[in-house]
């Protein structure tokens, strides 16, 4: 969090909810910008959730 060298990245949940996701729950490391919530889906919209990746690799 200290070494983001100025950049502002958001950390959100991915849930069924994009728009709560990106707009309401999202962590702000950095400083804040303003999200176009106009073009996320709402819950009912939404794809189901995906399965939560517990194994990461890197790519080759």
């Amino acid at each position: 969090m200290l070494n983001h060298g100025g950049l502002s990245i958001r950390i959100h949940p991915n849930t069924t909810n994009p728009k709560c996701d990106h707009l309401i729950d999202p962590i702000w490391i950095g400083r804040a910008l303003v999200v176009n919530g106009e073009i996320l889906g709402e819950e009912d919209e939404a794809e189901e959730a995906l399965e939560v990746n517990t194994e990461p690799t890197l790519g080759a």
